[in-house]
């Protein structure tokens, strides 16, 4: 019962903070206070917050790409090493489970690529 307790509380949480987070203009956020400036003075780079987001989803891509890599050959090498026992089941399913992550993986990305591309 405290575990489904806190779970709606962090659930509320989430909710409150989300809606609390629509409420702070977006001029407010996006304002500058001469900080372009400073950035030109002290010769900082001039990258953007998409392009540091972009590098960091392509960089989350590439480290799913290898961990899916990762439990493709694990489920290989656990359904040849059992011998026909429980490991055959237990190597499809993490194959199987892996295919699936891959998958949303991919459709997110190409969901997101859509929505980026009718946006721009």
């Amino acid at each position: 019962m405290i575990c489904k307790k806190n779970l709606t509380l962090k659930i509320k949480f989430y909710i409150l903070t989300f809606f609390l987070a629509g409420l702070i203009p977006l001029n407010k956020l996006l304002a500058q206070y001469g900080l372009s400036e400073a950035q030109s003075e002290a010769k900082l780079p001039t990258a953007t917050i998409p392009q540091y987001l972009g590098r960091f989803a392509g960089g989350a891509l590439a480290l799913s790409g290898s961990i899916f890599l990762f439990l493709i050959i694990y489920g290989g090498i656990i359904m040849m090493t059992s011998a026909g026992g429980e490991g055959v089941a237990k190597g499809k399913k993490i194959i199987t489970w892996a295919i699936i992550g891959a998958l949303v993986l991919g459709a997110a990305y190409a969901i997101t690529r859509l929505v980026f591309q009718i946006f721009s």
